[in-house]
């Protein structure tokens, strides 16, 4: 039984060769490659069956699967089926930093339920070119009022492979109700047995600026209430043993690590009225923290472009 399976989701994408380069230059002896390609376009997946061949050759451990259901389907079909310790999945447009994440085996040699690896943002290949100084990295124990936020990157999560399956079949209704099916995965493991890992090493390169795959307005608002449900429902499911107090600190960590973003996008592409009419479906704005409110109440009646001021100033400030 190998120890990792590096699971690749891959769409009308061609990026997705770059990766298998990347895993091409680790060594691949622990590692089963599976791929699940999803594409509709005929043109790019002629292509792609091209790459495919290619890193076949290269790639020992390399399988390759067509399935075109849509995510939440791919999710549970792929995410419990392979035989190996752990099991990551990894977007065709995410890279991997080949100097760092082979140090992750010494890690997957422990029976951890699971290890969040930290990622470097990138725009272009240039930016995979910058070398810095990497500083001694540490493992840490999940700390529930501080990392929550940082299990909603899908690419940077290790799950032990038996404990997805032991999840899914209780979980399966809740996992409909958001785009972060993982979020309910891993809290559910989380509270069950106490063992998940945070690791600072930065072992993912995470694509930035992809926002095309939002074309419609729409798609914006279905991404914020997503963004609301798939950390507060299994967050209040999972957790309901914490006070009031407790849980409120909680969503303010949510809410302005992941959700602030998504909110601004939803007003400038949907408007104030029905972004705030459909994320009232979901919270009632009186009951929120004060320091939400008084945000959420500054976001309806600032324009936006002192929105976008205010937020690039924020970017800046965070940097």
């Amino acid at each position: 039984m190998k120890i990792l399976t590096i699971l690749i989701f891959s769409g009308d994408r061609i990026s997705v060769g770059n990766l298998l380069n990347d895993i091409y230059k680790i060594n691949q002896s622990n590692f089963n490659i599976r791929l699940v390609d999803w594409g509709d376009n005929k043109k790019i997946l002629k292509e792609k069956k091209k790459i495919y061949s290619h890193f076949k050759k290269k790639l020992k451990n390399l399988k390759i699967y067509y399935h075109k259901d849509n995510w939440e389907i791919r999710y549970f079909k792929f995410m419990k089926k392979f035989n190996s310790k752990y099991t990551i999945l990894i977007g065709d447009d995410d890279r991997i930093n080949i100097k760092n994440f082979p140090k992750i085996l010494k890690y997957l040699n422990f029976d951890f339920s699971g290890i969040t690896v930290s990622f470097s943002n990138y725009r272009n290949n240039k930016d995979l070119k910058i070398k810095k100084i990497e500083p001694t990295h540490s493992i840490k124990p999940f700390d529930i009022y501080n990392d929550i936020s940082l299990i909603g990157f899908v690419s940077c999560q290790i799950i032990r492979t038996s404990l997805i399956g032991q999840n899914f079949s209780s979980s399966k209704k809740s996992l409909l109700r958001s785009d972060f099916i993982q979020n309910f995965i891993i809290l559910k493991i989380i509270k069950k047995f106490n063992n998940w890992k945070i690791l600072n090493l930065k072992c993912i390169y995470r694509r930035m600026g992809d926002l095309d795959t939002f074309i419609k307005p729409e798609h914006y608002i279905s991404r914020l209430k997503s963004e609301y449900s798939g950390y507060l429902i299994p967050l209040t499911k999972n957790f309901s043993h914490l006070k009031s107090n407790k849980i409120k600190k909680i969503y303010k960590t949510i809410f302005f690590k992941n959700i602030l973003s998504w909110l601004f996008l939803s007003i400038v592409n949907n408007g104030k009225k029905k972004t705030f009419k459909n994320i009232s479906q979901l919270r009632k704005i009186i009951d929120e923290p004060f320091i939400v409110k008084l945000t959420l109440f500054a976001f309806y009646i600032f324009p936006i472009f002192l929105l976008n001021f205010l937020r690039i100033i924020r970017r800046v400030f965070i940097k």
